[in-house]
């Protein structure tokens, strides 16, 4: 190991000549780290390595790492800088709230660095897994990178002068992303519709659904869409906090245009829409479909009515704000080979959903049963369908998310598990590879909550300051199942009935008077007895079907009672880490593991 931070130690001769905002090589990826474009990070990927290009606008040290959580501590860091011609690197970790210590071993390898008038770039790579406990693995899970920068270059690795707290930061991203455009879309005829708020002025209130309807025009027969993304009025980046786009049956030319507050203020007339088109939540990006996959519109089984679900959060209650925010689809008439549904599963969004307080990592889970899987394939004369994308949503008390799946009594690998989810990064996200699920499968969602401070307990609901536990699911073929959800049985859990308005909270024989006014959140052994009953709780599970342009009375929604006990389920065990524990010496070829 002497030998190894004596070869890190060494200095590398300075390039010249080159703007520091050109890269050293071409990247597939890259993210601005802070609001003022200080701090810019590039990176390619392939099976084994990732390697990162910073360039950040500073002639002193830079600072770049990985973190659980988005704090400096703990974290994965490598700390760099160019003094007199020279590039100085070296590979840390921090044990505290203070100055990183260096890592025994040396496994984040330099590449390249140099320094302009415009400011300092590194290049550097390492393995997703290096098999040192001081170091981060890289997984197709959320990463936090965080970064920090300084004026002046420090003597040594040593003696590294406190950066500030405006000259640092964290930013979620995906660092082995599949969600790339294909080439493809370059070259089809495509065609772009804007479905936006309509220069709606958001109330003053903390929280406001607003619902905007759109009676798709005759585009000449069936399309698929192919991408989407996000539009923003600027400015207002920060109070749209999510969105969906619903497909609703029939034709409503009437409603275009009609806005209300959902769930309070529809207009006359105003049709059910149980399909999920499109979802969007914080901190997401572009969307593109697989080459082979695309969402069909426009034909004639295709509800041609669209609701745009508009989420705002506007904590401080701004007052006068006109938004325009929303949604670009894109179209071809090219059609795939196959058809894209939404199946919704997680937990009922309701307060039947209890998250007690105090708790580091509270589970919270919802199923979506085998035998509403079951049924709805059965009925489509098909033994299987495929997951091409997820995208899991809870709010802000959530730090880890899971969707698993089961069958025949055995638990196979989750389809999407993240372990470090970020409420302000939220997308669908394409599997590496496809998932199928079969008929007599089922799935859940699992969510982990950190309640710590808390006094009162947190419960499911609408707002960003209750929770959800959700996954959305893009899938083909497409199911006739828009959602699969369920709750846990509550009466039979406390051995009385409640009333069956769950938000109602002034009734004595109300779940929530009882939550609120009954229960002794103080009490730790109630409380830990009340985890166990969940954790053996008979589950309501709702399946709701799809209506569709050609059959609107096509409804098809099941209720049923179950109960999943975890404890006869073969439980999923990862295969062990295939870590190469041979000398972690510098590869001459390192250079080049990644193009």
């Amino acid at each position: 190991m002497l030998f190894l931070a004596v070869t890190l130690l060494i200095s590398t001769s300075l390039a010249l000549g080159k703007p520091v905002d050109e890269t050293s090589e071409a990247f597939n990826q890259s993210a601005t780290l802070d609001k003022a474009g200080n701090f810019v990070v590039y990176w390619n990927y392939n099976s084994s390595h990732v390697t990162f290009e910073v360039h950040v606008k500073t002639h002193g040290y830079v600072g770049f790492g990985l973190s659980p959580n988005g704090n400096m501590f703990p974290a994965d860091v490598v700390v760099g800088w160019v003094k007199n011609g020279h590039v100085f690197f070296k590979d840390m970790h921090t044990i505290a709230h203070a100055h990183p210590v260096v890592d025994k071993s040396q496994d984040w390898f330099l590449l390249h660095g140099e320094e302009n008038d415009m400011g300092t770039s590194l290049r550097f790579v390492r393995k997703l897994d290096t098999c040192d406990a001081d170091d981060r693995v890289i997984t197709n899970a959320t990463q936090r990178l965080i970064y920090s920068y300084h004026p002046d270059d420090p003597a040594d690795e040593h003696s590294l002068v406190y950066h500030g707290g405006e000259r640092r930061g964290a930013k979620s991203v995906m660092l082995l992303n599949v969600n790339a455009p294909p080439d493809v879309i370059s070259h089809e005829d495509v065609k772009v519709f804007d479905l936006t708020a309509g220069n709606y002025e958001v109330p003053s209130n903390d929280t406001t659904y607003m619902c905007v309807g759109y009676q798709m025009e005759d585009i000449g027969g069936k399309h698929h869409m192919v991408m989407f993304e996000p539009l923003f009025t600027p400015g207002n980046e920060h109070m749209v906090h999510h969105f969906t786009v619903q497909r609703c049956p029939g034709r409503h030319p009437h409603l275009h245009g009609a806005r209300g507050e959902c769930f309070l203020g529809f207009p006359d007339g105003w049709p059910a829409c149980p399909e999920v088109f499109i979802g969007w939540a914080t901190g997401g990006g572009p969307y593109y479909f697989p080459p082979h996959t695309g969402y069909p519109v426009g034909g004639a089984d295709d509800n041609s009515f669209y609701v745009m679900q508009m989420h705002y959060d506007n904590p401080s209650m701004k007052k006068g704000v006109i938004d325009n925010s929303g949604v670009r689809i894109r179209l071809t008439s090219k059609l795939r080979q196959h058809d894209v549904g939404t199946l919704i599963i997680g937990h009922d969004v309701t307060p039947l959903q209890v998250i007690p307080p105090r708790e580091s990592s509270f589970v919270s889970k919802g199923y979506c049963a085998d035998h509403c899987l079951s049924q709805t394939m059965a009925g489509q004369n098909t033994d299987e369908f495929r997951i091409i994308s997820v995208m899991q949503h809870a709010h802000l008390l959530a730090t880890g998310m899971k969707t698993r799946h089961f069958r025949n009594g055995t638990e196979l690998p989750p389809i999407i598990d993240d372990p470090s989810y970020d409420f302000y990064f939220q997308e669908f996200r394409p599997l590496p590879d496809e998932v199928v699920v079969r008929k007599g499968d089922s799935l859940s969602v699992e969510c982990t909550y950190s309640t710590i401070g808390r006094t009162t307990p947190a419960f499911g609901g609408l707002t960003t300051r209750d929770e959800m536990c959700e996954a959305f699911i893009y899938h083909y073929p497409r199911l006739d199942l828009n959602v699969c959800e369920s709750r846990p049985d509550m009466n039979t859990i406390f051995n009385r009935t409640f009333n069956r308005n769950y938000y109602d909270s002034n009734s004595t024989d109300s779940f929530m008077y009882f939550m609120k006014h009954e229960f002794d959140w103080s009490d730790q052994t109630r409380i830990n007895q009340f985890k166990a009953d969940l954790n053996s709780a008979i589950y309501r599970t709702g399946c709701h079907g799809t209506h569709t342009q050609a059959d609107a009375r096509k409804v098809g929604t099941l209720v049923f009672t179950f109960h999943f006990d975890e404890r006869t389920v073969v439980p999923y065990i990862p295969s062990k880490s295939q870590c190469d524990v041979t000398d972690h010496a510098i590869n001459p070829n390192l250079a080049n593991i990644v193009g």
